[in-house]
């Protein structure tokens, strides 16, 4: 442990020296990292794979020299941050940084709360921001083949996907992404888990047309299978995405275009783990199309599900009428 630390230490002192003293071209896009921890020095060996960015500041919340967050939010020479902080600090310092006309790039889970993923949504709308989520897989060539060759028929009528390992609020919503990603963003309009914590625990999803269930045990594999009627198909998260996730966000800055894992599609994925872990606490179904439950209206606005749970409008609508209710 004590290793460990000192490591750490020694990294963000390089990074931090480094950074505070470095400006880029004009044709480069100045970032700042906002947590140094395990995702957020990944997140900045990343970037610097990516001819472009040019890292100009780090701040970790254990090391308070290195720059403190809102410096470097009312800096205006920084075009981009990334956020690698505790869950419950990503919601908030999205929105803060999307008002400081800031484009993001921010870690998974996104958030803890509900509420906080419609904020962030509405946020990057509201100040034109590109904010792109920690969601990888959307950039690797498995996953978006895989969505083709469930489109195509490939494998007959999928009617059933499994997800399995992976803490359920962090890779879970990676896991979960996956399904979501391939069936155009479908939310479910049931949840209902079991399990002693989030980190054992079978929960089942049903979406309009098809059944999905998501498993966390020790000692499991990972991945996300999807059934048909004529074949099987087993998607690993693959390990080469990071790159080519931060490429798409370099690119995106730059054409203004809504990147591969655009922050509505990860608020989707993310509250869908969040109400499993809900359901299992609660000892509950949640169904959109019930009225017995204090959750379901709200929840039923944030889905954006009408005519009982079978067709959806725009996300976007939906997060103003919550905003606004």
């Amino acid at each position: 442990m004590a290793q460990g630390s000192t490591r750490r230490r020694d990294f963000l002192k390089v990074a931090g020296c480094a950074a505070l003293t470095i400006r880029g071209a004009n044709d480069r896009v100045n970032v700042a990292f906002i947590g140094a921890g395990r995702m957020g020095a990944k997140n900045i060996g990343y970037a610097t794979r990516v001819p472009g960015f040019e890292i100009v500041a780090v701040c970790d919340v254990r090391q308070p020299a290195l720059t403190d967050f809102r410096k470097i939010l009312a800096d205006p020479s920084i075009d981009a941050v990334c956020i690698s902080m505790p869950d419950h600090s990503n919601a908030c310092m999205t929105v803060e940084a999307c008002q400081a006309g800031k484009d993001v790039y921010v870690e998974t889970p996104a958030f803890v709360h509900v509420e906080e993923g419609v904020k962030m949504v509405e946020a990057a709308r509201q100040y034109k921001r590109v904010v792109q989520a920690g969601t990888v897989e959307r950039s690797g060539a498995s996953v978006r083949n895989a969505r083709e060759m469930v489109k195509s028929g490939a494998l007959g009528e999928v009617r059933f996907c499994r997800a399995f390992e992976a803490a359920t609020t962090d890779g879970g919503v990676h896991l979960m992404d996956i399904v979501q990603f391939v069936f155009d963003e479908a939310m479910p309009v049931s949840i209902t888990a079991q399990g002693s914590t989030p980190d054992t625990m079978l929960a089942t999803f049903r979406y309009p047309g098809f059944i999905a269930s998501y498993e966390r045990r020790a000692g499991n594999e990972h991945g996300t299978a999807f059934h048909g009627t004529k074949a099987t198909l087993v998607v690993n998260r693959a390990a080469d995405t990071h790159v080519a996730h931060w490429k798409n966000f370099l690119e995106c800055i730059r054409t203004r275009a809504k990147p591969a894992s655009e922050i509505e599609t990860c608020v989707r994925s993310t509250a869908t783990c969040v109400l499993a872990d809900i359901a299992m606490r609660r000892g509950v179904t949640l169904d959109w199309r019930s009225n017995d439950d204090e959750m379901v209206p709200f929840m039923r606005r944030l889905a954006g599900l009408v005519d009982a749970g079978e067709r959806a409008k725009p996300y976007g609508e939906v997060g103003r009428e919550v905003l606004a209710g």
